[in-house]
């Protein structure tokens, strides 16, 4: 079962016009079978996690302005990468993105967190 998040996975700011300003809190793969595996599928569940988190909102992967990435060791940045790439091809415009390697996780299973930031825009006048 996964853990309870002690915060919600998603604050929304509200815009003029409708639109909206989505902060996700960051995202592991703790408590999914991908916690414990390789940095491309907790990479990819993580994303997984984003979207969900977005969706729920009414926002898809495409509404993301910025995305942080931690690495517990920057040997994992191709592997993180490969499922970036993979995430956002095709999108005109992906997203902002940072990443930063030898962070520690509360987690030995987890090696990656990510966190984003995404504008859905108000309707069209």
């Amino acid at each position: 079962m996964p853990p309870t998040p002690l915060f919600p996975p998603a604050r929304v700011v509200p815009l003029g016009g409708g639109a909206k300003l989505i902060f996700c809190s960051g995202v592991t793969a703790r408590g999914s079978q991908a916690a414990g595996r390789s940095v491309q599928e907790q990479a990819r569940e993580c994303l997984n996690k984003l979207e969900r988190a977005l969706a729920a909102e009414g926002a898809r992967l495409e509404h993301l302005l910025k995305i942080t990435t931690w690495l517990s060791d920057m040997r994992h940045y191709e592997g993180f990468n490969e499922a970036r790439r993979a995430a956002f091809a095709g999108m005109e415009t992906p997203p902002a993105s940072t990443c930063v390697g030898g962070a520690q996780f509360t987690s030995t299973d987890v090696c990656i967190e990510i966190e984003a930031i995404a504008v859905l825009p108000g309707p069209k006048a």
